[in-house]
This record gives structure tokens, C-alpha cells and sequence, in this order.
């Protein structure tokens, strides 16, 4: 009790002595005394502080890191859409209600527990905005130093090489399915059924509705074989990228200015609360992206451009126009029900009556355009974006009426007839049924493939090249710096080698090791949610084998046999895991 007393300074003082010893089966080690009994145990209590307020300190700097980063980081894409949706609907819903407030005490409680919510979203909202203002700012300082200049210049071209070379590998993984099946289809198909004889060739076949000869089929199928090859070539190629890119940056060069234009016009926008609402980095990209997504998916149809590409175009584009959808629009929201029962009968249709359903589509999107006409709800850019997000599902229903089938789907349907039909004076079919199932299986994950590589080029990616071009390389890595200098000071302040290993090993590599991932996901292009699971998860396995790391570290310390170290771990494990094993408690061990 006295020793109590003595150290109630410091309630944890006879703590970590004890724990440590336990964790590493080593025996207990009591401080030696000086000559007055206390010296020794003063210098020991004076060092477990000074560890204990390094490790306090770095988890400290560590958790304020993470969440100041993803703070500032702020929601978009997606998510923002959907709170900009809940801020709106609680609006509505609390100028409603603006009369009940006095009524009664639930009904009070309700109504100013919604405004508490709404502030928060707008809180929210806005930081979303942190980061390219917080990029625009450090950029404009950046630049007006050569040396500073050239690091973020480095910075821009560093990470612009890793977020490439993510897209190069979407891309190259259709690249070689569309090799391989155009490989198949010349080399052996068409030159087997072109060693055919005249008589077989000259037979007349039937697809879908045409009749030609089986020669003639032939000479259609090698020609859009040889399409889908250059098609891709001249459109999804590592060349044909790299010019995407050069009109890309070109339609961004203003972007920085539209930044400037939106919060730093006069010493009141940087204070608007509407200023903050949509993300100005998107927003300041908006017409870019609308250009270069037509450019892209143009692009694609060539290759592929069945009514199932065409049904989630238009499924896409309708998700982001009910994003945009104010709640109390009942007259909007039922057409686009309509639509969207229409739009699942336009996906089972056939080629006769395609055009059929296609045409009553148009006419309720035209309805869907006539009801945004004078919509009071609606600012002017919202009714600008929904207009634009209905002409594009026009083009979309257009091009399917006039049924341009990309190569892919051109290939698939000649190789089905050839297969229903049979060889004159013969069974067998033209192409045989493993041979088409195999052909459609490897059509198939091309038209998967690419749709994944065209969505984050559309996506991602071009949100990337906006940020890039704000200037976010420079202070993604200038945030990794920070932790890694944190670390570093950690280390350094430590009095002897075990203490700095042992600071190495639980704090300086899950500190960096966290905020490095963090950054890694951020240039690989991970969503918000994705990235922010993964960093963290990361960084609590990185802190986990760091402390595991320390305390085996400290066992061969204490006993001076790597051997005994790993034996000692063994019988602890197999302890742990074998069924009915009797434990020894430390009382009994005592």
C-alpha cells in the first residue's frame, strides 16, 4: 500500500513492468536500489514515461492524422450527390414543419433534431471543397518558387505514371482477349471453312432474316474480325490512350481558373455556403468529361453495342438524373418510373420489335424534358444537367434504333447462324456448338472487361487527371512526408538502441505504414469508403506485426537464443489451440 501511495502520481506506474514480463515469459526483473533505495527505480519510472508519452503521442498524431486527412479528403462523386439529396429533402421537410415547432415537446425535439442534421450534411458538403482549395492554395505558393516548382511538377508526373499504368492494366488484360479471339477465328475457323469445296461455299444460309451464301457469310466474318482488331487498336491502344490524354489536358488547362473563379472572386465567396455544395473540382470539369465520354463510348461501339450495352447506358444515365431529382418533383419521379418498366421490356427485345419499344422510350423522355420546362424547383445549372443527362439517353435510344452492332456483336450472331445451320449433304454443323460456346464465352469477358476499363476511364481516372491538374500530387506526398518526419523525431529522441527499436517497430512503421497506403490507394484510384477500409485495416495489421515484432525482439534480448525464441512461441501457439488443454493461471504459477 505504501509503494501505492509513494507513486499515486503515476496509478500506471507498476504497470507496464509487469505486463511486458508477462507477455514474454521472461523472468521479473525488480529495479536495482542505489544507496538510498530509490535511484535505480527513479531513472526505470522516468524512462516507461517517456516511452509511454511517445507512444501516446504517436497514436495520437496517427489517429489525428487519419481522420484530419479523410476530413479534408471530403465526400464526393456518388456520395456527395446523395447528401446534396438527403440536404435538400430535409430543407423541404423542415420548412414544412416551421409552424409544429412550438407544438409539443416530441414534435420540437424532431424538428430541431433534423436542422442539427441538416447542419451537419452542410458541413459535410463542404468539406468535400477542402481539398482542391487546400490544392489551389498550395499550388499558387508552390509555383512562385523554382525549386518548390520543379518538386511539384515531379510530384504531378510521379503520381500521373501510377494512375496510368492502373488504367494500362484494365485495358491490357482486353487487349489480350481480343488478340486471342481473333487469333482463334482466323486461324481456324474461317481458314477451315475457307478449305471448304465450291459446292458446300455456294450453299445459301439464312441469318437473322438474310440469306446469303455460306462464302459470302465467310467473307463477312473475316471482315469483322479484322474490325474488332483495328477497332480496338485505333481506339483503346497505349497510342490511341495517350492522345485521349493530350485533348484531355488541354480541355483541363482552365480548371485552376474556374477554382479561383468560384472562391476566391471577392473576400466573400470563399464564406458562401453555396459555393460548397457540389464538388468545384467536378463542376469545373464538367464539360471535359461530357466531351470525352461521348469520344469514349463512340469509341466503343464499335466493338460492342448490343441492346444490353445500350440498356446500361441508359440505366447509368437514368440513376444520375434521379440523383438530381428534387423529392417533392412527383411528376418527374413518375415518368422516370415509367421509364424504367419500359426500359426492362427494351432489354428482352428482339430485333423485330426493337424499334417498336425504342419508340415509346423517346416519347416518354420527351414527356420527362416537357416537365423540366419552367420547373420553379430547379436551379438553372440542375435544369442544365438533367437536359444534358436526357439527351444523352436519346443518342443512346437513336443509335439502337438504327442498330449499329459493334464487331464483337456482328461476329457472335454470324457464328450462332452458322451454327444452326448444317454442311450440305451432312450433319454437321458449320461451327460447332463447343467452338461457339467458347468464341461467346471469350466475346463475353471482352464486353465485361472493357466495360470495366471505359467506366474507370469515364470515372475515376478523369477525376484523377482534374485533381492532378489543381495541383493534389504535391500535397498527397507532402502528407506522407509529415508522418515519416513524426516517426523519425520519435525515434531520435529515444535514450538508448532498444528504446528506438522498440519506437521503430510500434509506432514509426504503422504510422507511415498507414498514411503510405492511404496515398497508394488515393493514386490507384480506390473509392472514398474502399480506400478509407483499406488503410485503416492495413494500418491496424502493419501496428499488429510491429507489436509482435517488438516483443520477440525483446525475448531474444532477454534470453540471447533466437532458437529459444521461436521454441518458446511454439509451445505457445500449439497451447492456444489444443482442445481441453488445462491453462495455469499466474496465481497459480505463483
Amino acid at each position: 500500500m505504501s509503494n501505492y501511495i509513494a507513486n499515486n502520481s503515476n496509478i500506471f506506474s507498476q504497470f507496464p513492468v509487469y505486463k511486458q514480463e508477462i507477455a514474454i515469459g521472461a523472468k521479473k526483473k525488480y529495479p536495482d536500489k542505489g544507496v538510498n533505495g530509490s535511484l535505480k527505480e527513479t531513472e526505470n519510472n522516468s524512462k516507461k514515461k517517456k516511452v509511454l508519452f511517445g507512444s501516446t503521442l504517436a497514436s495520437s498524431i496517427l489517429t489525428a492524422g487519419i481522420v484530419g486527412f479523410i476530413f479534408v479528403k471530403g465526400p464526393h462523386g456518388s456520395a456527395l450527390k446523395k447528401l446534396s439529396k438527403f440536404s435538400n429533402y430535409l430543407s423541404e421537410n423542415i420548412q414544412k414543419t416551421n409552424h409544429l415547432k412550438t407544438k409539443d415537446i416530441p414534435t420540437k425535439t424532431i424538428y430541431y433534431s433534423k436542422k442539427t442534421v441538416k447542419k451537419v450534411i452542410d458541413i459535410m458538403e463542404a468539406s468535400a471543397n477542402f481539398t482542391a482549395i487546400k490544392d489551389w492554395i498550395a499550388n499558387k505558393i508552390l509555383r512562385k518558387n523554382k525549386f518548390t516548382g520543379k518538386f511539384a511538377d515531379k510530384s504531378t508526373s510521379f503520381f500521373q505514371k501510377i494512375v496510368d499504368k492502373t488504367l494500362s492494366k484494365k485495358y491490357d488484360k482486353v487487349e489480350v482477349k481480343v488478340k486471342d479471339l481473333t487469333s482463334l477465328l482466323k486461324h481456324y475457323s474461317i481458314a477451315n471453312l475457307s478449305k471448304l469445296d465450291e459446292s458446300q461455299q455456294a450453299q445459301k444460309i439464312s441469318i437473322k432474316g438474310i440469306t446469303k451464301t455460306l462464302k459470302e457469310w465467310i467473307e463477312i466474318l473475316s471482315y469483322h474480325t479484322e474490325q474488332l482488331q483495328t477497332n480496338y487498336d485505333k481506339n483503346f491502344s497505349l497510342g490511341a490512350r495517350k492522345q485521349r490524354n493530350i485533348k484531355r489536358s488541354k480541355l483541363l488547362g482552365n480548371i485552376s481558373e474556374k477554382i479561383e473563379e468560384r472562391f476566391f472572386k471577392d473576400k466573400k465567396s470563399l464564406l458562401k455556403i453555396q459555393n460548397y455544395k457540389t464538388y468545384v473540382t467536378e463542376d469545373a470539369a464538367k464539360n471535359a468529361h461530357s466531351i470525352l465520354k461521348e469520344d469514349i463510348y463512340k469509341a466503343k461501339r464499335q466493338i460492342t453495342n448490343n441492346i444490353k450495352s445500350i440498356y446500361e447506358y441508359i440505366k447509368t444515365d437514368l440513376n444520375n438524373f434521379s440523383k438530381i431529382v428534387k423529392p417533392n418533383d412527383d411528376s418527374s419521379k413518375k415518368i422516370v418510373q415509367g421509364i424504367r418498366q419500359q426500359l426492362e421490356e427494351f432489354k428482352t427485345s428482339t430485333d423485330s420489335n426493337n424499334k417498336k419499344i425504342a419508340d415509346k422510350l423517346l416519347k416518354s423522355i420527351d414527356s420527362l424534358l416537357e416537365s423540366l420546362q419552367g420547373n420553379n424547383k430547379y436551379t438553372e445549372e440542375e435544369i442544365e444537367q438533367l437536359t444534358q443527362i436526357i439527351t444523352d439517353i436519346k443518342n443512346s435510344l437513336n443509335l439502337s434504333k438504327n442498330n449499329p452492332k459493334g464487331s464483337i456483336d456482328e461476329i457472335i450472331s454470324i457464328l450462332q447462324g452458322l451454327n444452326a445451320s448444317t454442311l450440305r449433304n451432312s450433319t454437321e454443323r458449320i461451327i460447332s456448338t463447343e467452338n461457339l460456346k467458347e468464341y461467346s464465352h471469350l466475346a463475353g469477358k471482352i464486353n465485361k472487361d472493357l466495360e470495366k476499363a471505359v467506366e474507370l476511364e469515364n470515372g475515376e481516372y478523369f477525376l484523377k487527371q482534374a485533381e492532378l491538374k489543381v495541383g493534389s500530387a504535391a500535397t498527397d506526398l507532402l502528407s506522407l512526408i509529415f508522418p515519416i518526419g513524426v516517426g523519425t523525431y520519435s525515434i531520435a529522441t529515444k535514450e538508448d538502441k532498444e528504446e528506438r527499436i522498440s519506437a521503430t517497430l510500434t509506432t514509426c512503421v504503422p504510422l507511415v505504414g498507414t498514411f503510405a497506403t492511404f496515398v497508394y490507394g488515393t493514386v490507384k484510384m480506390f473509392s472514398g469508403a474502399k480506400n478509407l477500409m483499406f488503410s485503416l485495416v492495413t494500418g491496424a495489421v502493419i501496428s499488429k506485426i510491429g507489436h509482435y515484432a517488438d516483443k520477440l525482439y525483446k525475448k531474444y534480448k532477454d534470453t540471447g537464443s533466437f532458437v529459444n525464441v521461436v521454441k518458446d512461441e511454439y509451445d505457445s501457439i500449439v497451447t492456444d489451440i489444443t482442445p481441453g488443454q488445462n491453462k495455469i493461471s499466474e496465481k497459480d504459477k505463483k
